[in-house]
């Protein structure tokens, strides 16, 4: 029987405010502020000018703003982001699910 690893989206939905953001700082390979501004970068270029189910959008977007490029899309990658499409909708959703219940709780 295969062993299935637990995404590190699922992994941060459980944890509390203090676990989570010591999780951010000491496992990703961005800030949260990093992936935010990504998410929003994709969606306006996929809703522009759709996907080719690649992550040359995202390849753009680590250029310019000179992110860790092996890490980031190693990191999107085990995470189910294989394309710009699949990174939205594999992390991008859960991510804004877990940020933006916690922002509500403040």
């Amino acid at each position: 029987m295969a062993i299935v690893k637990k995404r590190e989206v699922e992994i941060m939905a459980q944890l509390n405010g203090e676990e989570l953001e010591r999780h951010i700082k000491t496992k990703l390979p961005a800030t949260k502020e990093q992936f935010d501004s990504l998410f929003d970068y994709l969606e306006m270029k996929i809703d522009s000018q759709g996907c080719d189910h690649t992550s040359r959008f995202t390849m753009q977007y680590m250029m310019q703003k000179m992110m860790n490029f092996p890490k980031v899309s190693g990191w999107l990658s085990q995470q189910g982001g294989y394309c710009d499409c699949k990174i939205l909708e594999e992390i991008a959703v859960p991510w804004r699910k877990i940020f933006d219940s916690r922002d509500e709780k403040k």
